[in-house]
């Protein structure tokens, strides 16, 4: 959980210039906001320190032992899947966050994902999700190139989606959704004085996955990918320009103004 919280602290910071919410949306009182994958709850929480109680939120995520034990009286955590929403949330929602799910949801499951997501926002409503970008060249050395081979591989063996930005881009589009936004930030990965930087939040990503890159038999053991990581590291080092790169992709439902026009037609 603390990992997962700095994680989110610095994507805010370095991804999203420091805003929780990135997206044009404005929240006014007697809003909802939902967080799907929302692990800890830390956005959902910072969010609610600075916005009225009357305004609610709703943190969503298959496992529950990241959950929050205390929390206010507007906040609540429910264990679902964003690809199965109850039916009486449709048109509830201002605002739908969600970030780094290009781990949890197969291509399938992101379109299912975005239609429920495209179904339980408010028209108006804006969806913001931040993922990030696993380059097809690094152009950093063969280690790293190496690396994220076996990264991608990965992905692709368990139904994931590698380039996932680029996708999010179409789907939303394809769904139904208007003003589709990316907003791209690149990040040194070089070593910094602060204890934790993004340098080393992609080591965690690469550890996060070593166990799947194992059973793939993607690399054949600990020490092959212990050796790897080491030497890709020391690639980076020597690197002056080694950057990885997140995107914050945002897009908003469509107003009702044709519904409207068609109601006030028929008065």
């Amino acid at each position: 959980g603390f990992r997962l919280n700095l994680q989110n602290q610095l994507l805010t910071r370095e991804v999203c210039d420091g805003k929780l919410i990135f997206a044009p949306a404005e929240l006014e009182h007697g809003d909802q906001v939902l967080e799907s994958g929302t692990g800890t709850g830390i956005w959902l929480l910072s969010l609610a320190e600075t916005i009225p109680p009357t305004i609610s939120f709703t943190g969503i995520d298959i496992h529950t032992r990241l959950f929050p034990q205390e929390f206010p009286s507007n906040v609540s955590f429910i264990q679902r899947s964003i690809t199965n929403l109850p039916a009486e949330w449709t048109e509830r929602f201002k605002i739908v966050n969600q970030c780094l799910l290009i781990g949890g949801l197969t291509r399938k499951e992101w379109k299912k994902a975005i239609q429920e997501i495209h179904r339980v926002l408010v028209p108006g409503g804006w969806l913001q999700c931040i993922e990030p970008n696993i380059p097809l060249k690094t152009d950093i050395g063969p280690h790293t190139e190496r690396m994220f081979a076996a990264v991608r591989d990965l992905l692709a063996k368990n139904g994931l989606v590698h380039d996932i930005v680029e996708v999010l881009g179409r789907k939303l589009s394809k769904t139904g959704f208007t003003n589709v936004q990316t907003h791209t930030v690149s990040l040194s990965a070089h070593r910094h004085e602060e204890e934790f930087n993004h340098r080393t939040l992609m080591e965690w990503f690469f550890l996060a996955l070593k166990p799947g890159i194992l059973a793939q038999k993607l690399l054949q053991s600990e020490e092959e990918f212990g050796e790897l990581m080491q030497s890709m590291l020391k690639e980076w080092d020597e690197s002056p320009q080694v950057a990885w790169s997140w995107s914050v992709v945002y897009a908003q439902k469509r107003e009702n103004n044709v519904g409207t026009a068609k109601f006030c037609i028929y008065m």
